[in-house]
């Protein structure tokens, strides 16, 4: 063996040896990452991003506290990971794409708007990442996916869940709708009111529609509906609209029991005095008289000073969910991470008893409440059928 060679033998053994060496080294385990998608620039900031953020911050923090989360036998911190995005589906979209490829997230939690998780859950899927929406509400989020969930009940529940309370307590007989027909999440709740409230003996006598570009005024359609001599009138649309909504229809002679869905934001209508005992669908209360939602709300308060909202509180346990379904499932790949999820069964979040059993549609309970000036009223509790 020539000089040469012999150096050349002696520099491959001690490169192998460092080798060695480095792979025996302790290596750090990695954190579960969690991305979140969140409005958090606009009008919807205050009502969707910023509580959802908070309330995914707050999840992460008290399981960090803990020591984070025995996935496989190793105890793993989480990380959150934020990507605000523009109010539109396809940058929805591209955010979720930022979040798989370039941050390398196990999980996607959000965004919270339907049509936005829509576009976003297209991305998951492909790639195999599993995402909760939490409080986006259409069948499309979810429909055809198996990495894909929800917290929310459906669009169409909460249009049954108003007929019902319309026919039954207040015994409405003749009911209007104004919504906006651009719009999935209106156009399914309107749908499935009618349906209900025409099965069940009432009638829809005025079906009046707009478009998103029409924001300020409705006094067309409402001087419609004024006399038609409705008993209630359902607004399914964005607080930003009902806000006008509600104000035109008084101040043209509406005198209908307003009828709201879950995109109501009862903190921010407890300000217009025309909203005041308006009846609405909402997915979580602060009022909810679990001891853990209450301890939620306490912990929410003295981090944050102020009510939580059910973004907040739907985030939060989307946070949780996915840490109990990567201890259940001892990794955080993405098919059996998507598997333990949907087999979640009776979880006790803040919001309260979550279960999958295999659906990516969760079976839980709705709320029907009357907006007071102060705070609002539960009316009723409603389990949609198995």
């Amino acid at each position: 063996m020539s000089w040469h060679s012999e150096r050349t033998v002696r520099a491959v053994v001690a490169l192998c040896g460092a080798l060695a060496l480095v792979s025996c080294a302790p290596r750090r385990d990695r954190e579960l990452r969690v991305g979140l998608l969140a409005l958090l620039d606009g009008e919807l900031a205050p009502q969707s991003g910023i509580p959802s953020r908070e309330g995914a911050q707050l999840a992460v923090d008290e399981l960090n506290e803990r020591g984070g989360v025995v996935i496989g036998g190793t105890r793993r911190r989480l990380r959150l990971i934020v990507r605000s995005y523009a109010p539109r589906a396809d940058a929805a979209a591209s955010a979720a794409r930022d979040l798989v490829n370039l941050d390398s997230v196990d999980v996607v939690i959000g965004p919270q708007l339907s049509a936005h998780a829509i576009a976003a859950s297209t991305v998951a899927e492909d790639a195999h990442v599993p995402m909760i929406a939490p409080m986006a509400s259409n069948p499309q989020v979810t429909a055809g996916k198996s990495h894909v969930f929800r917290l929310a009940f459906l669009d169409p529940f909460q249009g049954e869940m108003l007929a019902r309370y319309a026919l039954d307590d207040l015994h409405a007989k003749r009911a209007a709708v104004l919504y906006d027909v651009s719009n999935a999440y209106g156009s399914e709740i309107a749908q499935l009111f009618r349906e209900t409230f025409t099965r069940g003996g009432g009638a829809v006598v005025a079906s009046e529609t707009f478009t998103s570009d029409q924001k300020t005024d409705f006094t067309v359609q409402l001087r419609r509906i004024a006399a038609a001599h409705v008993d209630v009138l359902l607004l399914p649309n964005y607080s930003a609209v009902d806000s006008f909504q509600v104000r035109q229809a008084r101040a043209v002679g509406v005198t209908a029991v307003f009828l709201g869905s879950d995109n109501w934001d009862p903190p921010a209508l407890r300000r217009v005095h025309e909203a005041v005992g308006t009846v609405f669908t909402h997915q979580w209360s602060p009022t909810v008289t679990l001891a853990q939602t209450q301890g939620f709300v306490e912990r929410y308060r003295l981090r944050y000073g102020s009510d939580p909202r059910s973004t907040a509180a739907m985030t939060y346990d989307a946070v949780q969910v996915v840490a109990d379904a990567a201890h259940r499932a001892g990794g955080m790949e993405g098919d059996p991470l998507a598997e333990a999820i949907a087999q979640t069964s009776g979880f006790e979040g803040v919001t309260g008893t979550i279960t999958f059993g295999g659906s990516r549609d969760p079976k839980r309970t709705g709320l029907v409440s009357r907006l007071g000036a102060e705070k609002d009223t539960i009316l009723r509790l409603v389990t949609p059928a198995p």
